[in-house]
């Protein structure tokens, strides 16, 4: 990798480490062009092999670009201290390396690589292609005249989600950034009876939510307790029947219900039908909470009465209870469901089947879910997006950056009228 020169011949280009050195250039600046070489080092380096500072790169003879070659490579050799070394206690061999040249990119892939595989926070940062500790990490980064962002695909206030990884790379690069103790979380796990307030409708619902703490410590349970996020999901239901949203028209039904509050949140906003499913364990707690959620109808008006119902529905099987499907579905909603990713294809696949059994209209979904697992949220996305037409919608600024919300309906089907 070295170019051999006459004495006293001078060359206007060195090759040295794969590198090409500018000949015209004073011997210590000149190094610098090497990927790992700064002028400390390089000054060093020509201490060591003492060398003349005056000279410059084309001069050097074949000799003197050996002797600096050697150094670069085997700096502890020279006694040049580990402290000045850009590769301090390797992970892997737990030596002391100076890095020059291609070796400089291959260990900062490797170690890119090693924090992307653990999952750190450095790595992921790096994967999104966002900015990391030191890089001004509370500005998007965008400069220019224009800095605001003009979004294609809309639907009023609902913003079209076309690839997983972006929508991923965008809600958790906020995510990341904010503050953790603004997590949604659990309500109060401790308790076997809460009394729930929603706000935002035209009349404050006051509910009774029993848990069964005792459930929620079993592998793979978590709905026997209330989370905060099914509240942000019942309020903004209550939101809705304020801005257009008629709900003694729909029929609807909730996958994974839990303790039940979604469920019973739009039966009280006047929902014509509302079946609420999840497994058979949770059937004694969910049935208990919609017996005592029930609203009382005396019928005078002779309007028909509203439908609040608990049932099984296993996801990724056909509904056992022939009264999942008895009547049309206008709505499927699911609150905070997906804690793994290899649940996401059981209820995409649950989803589409509810989707299909109605073909005059679309059937629209409504998805809520706390941010927790990156991981487990593309995955999600990703599956819905096999099937769906999806679109985010914002919910409130105090929970956008913990919560996301997703309307979506059957792709190839037309949007519905009554989510605008």
């Amino acid at each position: 990798s070295l170019v051999v020169t006459q004495k006293g011949e001078f060359e206007a280009m060195r090759r040295v480490l794969n590198t090409n050195v500018d000949g015209g250039v004073k011997v210590m600046y000149a190094l610098t062009a090497i990927k790992g070489v700064g002028r400390r080092y390089a000054n060093i380096v020509l201490k060591k092999a003492d060398i003349d500072f005056s000279k410059r790169a084309g001069e050097l003879s074949h000799d003197e670009l050996e002797r600096i070659v050697e150094i670069i490579q085997n700096p502890l050799q020279y006694k040049i201290p580990q402290w000045f070394l850009n590769r301090q206690k390797d992970r892997t061999s737990g030596k002391y390396w100076q890095l020059v040249s291609n070796a400089v990119d291959n260990s900062l892939r490797e170690d890119l690589d090693r924090m992307k595989k653990v999952r750190v926070h450095r790595g992921l940062r790096h994967d999104w292609n966002l900015r990391v500790r030191g890089q001004h990490t509370k500005t998007t980064g965008r400069g220019g005249r224009t800095v605001g962002v003009t979004k294609k695909n809309e639907i009023g206030e609902y913003t079209r989600v076309e690839d997983a990884e972006e929508e991923v790379c965008e809600l958790y690069s906020v995510y990341y950034s904010s503050n953790g103790s603004s997590r949604l979380d659990l309500v109060d796990p401790s308790k076997t009876e809460l009394t729930v307030e929603l706000t935002g409708g035209t009349k404050t619902l006051t509910l009774t939510i029993a848990q069964n703490p005792n459930i929620n410590n079993e592998l793979g349970q978590t709905g026997a307790v209330l989370w905060n996020s099914s509240i942000i999901t019942s309020e903004y239901l209550a939101r809705r029947s304020t801005h257009g949203w008629d709900f003694s028209t729909i029929n609807a039904i909730e996958l994974g219900s839990g303790c039940g509050l979604v469920s019973i949140a739009m039966h009280q906003l006047g929902a014509r039908r509302v079946v609420a499913t999840d497994q058979a364990r949770m059937m004694k707690l969910l049935t208990r909470n919609t017996d005592c959620n029930r609203v009382v109808q005396l019928n005078r008006n002779r309007k028909p009465p509203t439908v609040l119902l608990a049932t099984e529905y296993v996801w990724g099987r056909a509904p056992e209870d022939p009264r999942v499907l008895a009547e049309p579905v206008d709505m499927v909603v699911i609150s905070d469901c997906v804690y793994h990713e290899s649940v996401a294809p059981l209820l995409v696949r649950s989803l589409v089947d509810v989707c299909k059994s109605r073909s005059d209209v679309p059937v629209v979904v409504l998805v809520g879910q706390e941010l927790r697992s990156d991981i487990v949220h593309a995955a999600f996305v990703a599956e819905l997006l096999e099937h769906f037409d999806v679109y985010r919608v914002p919910v409130m600024p105090s929970v956008d950056t913990n919560y996301v919300l997703y309307a979506m309906w059957l792709r190839g089907s037309h949007s519905p009228e009554h989510t605008h």
